[in-house]
C-alpha cells in the first residue's frame, strides 16, 4: 500500500438521528485507509442532492441506521492507493460515486468507481454534473429520445431536470421544460431550452402532447403527466423530489391504454461501474468542449451543511449545491 496521508482526525458530517436538517453534525473521525482495490481521495467538492435528504430522513433503503455520513458523489485528489491499484492513480484529480461517506475531508472508494478529471473541469463542476447528469443521460438513452420528438421535462430547475433538458435539446428534440420561477425560466432559456413554462403561473404543459415525459419529481401528479403522452409515448420516472408516488399514481396507464404508453423507472444504481465510467467520461468531454453546462448554485463549507440542506429543500436552488471541505 502506498500513501501520503498524515495521522489526524478528519472532519465529516454525520447523521446523528433521523429528521430535519439540524440532525446533521460536524464531527471528527479517524482517517480512512484504502483497502485492496480502493483509493483514498482528499475531497475538494461533495455534491448535495435529494438522495442525501433521504439518507438524513432514514428513508434511503440501503442506509437505515443513524451514524451514517451522507454524500453520494465527490471530486478530489487521490492521495493513497490500496493493494492491487496502480501507482499512476496517486496525485490524479478524480470524480467518484460513493453512495455515502462523501461529506468528509477524506473518503475511500473502489478504483472501478473512479473517473479521472480533465484539466478543464473543476471539482465543483464535476459534482455539478455528477449523479444528475448520469441519471439524465442514461435515462434519455433508456427511453431512446429521437431528433424532432417532443419532450416534456418536469422539475427542470432541479439538477436532473436541468441536465435532461440540456441533453434532450442537444439530441435534437423539441424540449418543453417546466420550472417554478421567472428567474429559472430565464436561466433555462440561457441554457438553450426552446420552451420553458412557469408552473406557478399555471403553465404545466397540459395544453400539448409529448412523445417523451422526463419526470424526476414524482409525487401525486404522475398520472396527469402520463396522460399527456402521444400514442406510443414513453414516460421516464427518474426521481422523487416531490415525494414517492402513491399506489394509484400509475392509473394513467389504464386511462391512456389505447395509446400504448410505456413507463420506465430508472436509477443509476442499476448500472455497472464500467458503463457509468464510460458515460461520465463522455459527459466530462462534452462539458470541456462547451456542449454541456455544469451549473453550480452555491458552494458552502462542511460546517454549513445544515444551511445547504435547508436551501435544497426550499425549492429555490438552480443547479448544484456543493460542500467544500
Amino acid at each position: 500500500m502506498s500513501s501520503v496521508w498524515e495521522e489526524y482526525g478528519m472532519k465529516a458530517v454525520m447523521v446523528s438521528s433521523f429528521g430535519s436538517a439540524d440532525v446533521l453534525d460536524l464531527v471528527e473521525l479517524a482517517d480512512p485507509r484504502p483497502g485492496p482495490g480502493q483509493v483514498l481521495i482528499s475531497v475538494q467538492a461533495a455534491g448535495v442532492g435529494f438522495m442525501d435528504v433521504m439518507v438524513r430522513n432514514g428513508t434511503y433503503p440501503q442506509l437505515t441506521e443513524p451514524g451514517v455520513v451522507p454524500g453520494a458523489e465527490v471530486a478530489g485528489i487521490v492521495t493513497a492507493v490500496g493493494d492491487g491499484v496502480g501507482q499512476e492513480w496517486l496525485g490524479r484529480r478524480v470524480f467518484a460515486l460513493t453512495v455515502s461517506s462523501g461529506y468528509a475531508e477524506l473518503v475511500t472508494v473502489g478504483v472501478d468507481h473512479v473517473v479521472a478529471l480533465p484539466e478543464a473541469i473543476s471539482a465543483p463542476d464535476a459534482v455539478a454534473l455528477g449523479v444528475n447528469a448520469l441519471v439524465a443521460s442514461l435515462g434519455l438513452k433508456r427511453v431512446a429520445v429521437q431528433p424532432g420528438e417532443r419532450v416534456l421535462v418536469r422539475g427542470a430547475g432541479g439538477g436532473i431536470g436541468m441536465m435532461a433538458a440540456q441533453l434532450a435539446t442537444a439530441a435534437g428534440a423539441e424540449v418543453t421544460a417546466i420550472t417554478s420561477t421567472p428567474q429559472r425560466v430565464d436561466r433555462l432559456r440561457q441554457l438553450g431550452v426552446a420552451h420553458v413554462l412557469d408552473r406557478r403561473a399555471g403553465q404545466d404543459g397540459g395544453d400539448s402532447s409529448y412523445d417523451v415525459v422526463i419526470d424526476p419529481v414524482g409525487g401525486a401528479e404522475i398520472t396527469r403527466y402520463i396522460e399527456l403522452l402521444r400514442p406510443n409515448g414513453r414516460f421516464l420516472s427518474c426521481g422523487a423530489a416531490g415525494g414517492v408516488p402513491g399506489p394509484d399514481a400509475f392509473a394513467g396507464l389504464l386511462t391512456a391504454f389505447h395509446n400504448s404508453p410505456t413507463v420506465f423507472a430508472f436509477n443509476v444504481s442499476s448500472v455497472g461501474p464500467g458503463a457509468i465510467a464510460t458515460e461520465f467520461a463522455d459527459l466530462l468531454r462534452r462539458t470541456a468542449d462547451g456542449a454541456l453546462r455544469a451549473v453550480v448554485d452555491t458552494e458552502l463549507p462542511l460546517s454549513e451543511v445544515v444551511k445547504a440542506h435547508t436551501l435544497l429543500e426550499s425549492g429555490t436552488v438552480f443547479g448544484k449545491l456543493v460542500l467544500v471541505p
